[in-house]
């Protein structure tokens, strides 16, 4: 009745960073005409303030229908 045992592997686990790729560039750029323009965005965009008193008002307004 003896038992048979399988040999302990002993390597250490290493960890290593992935290696790098040489020569490869991104040339893509999005046109310049693509860009949203600054007065754009801050057309479609909304205060902290505002949005804080958006949401109040739709809390207050589920809490009124309970």
């Amino acid at each position: 009745m003896s038992k048979n045992y399988q040999p302990v592997e002993t390597d250490t686990p290493t960890v290593s960073e992935p290696v790098h790729t040489y020569n490869v560039h991104n040339n893509y750029r999005v046109p310049e005409k693509m860009l949203p323009k600054r007065e754009h965005i801050m057309a479609d965009t909304m205060s902290v303030d505002e949005y804080f008193d958006k949401l109040i008002n739709l809390v207050q307004s589920d809490y009124a229908n309970l």
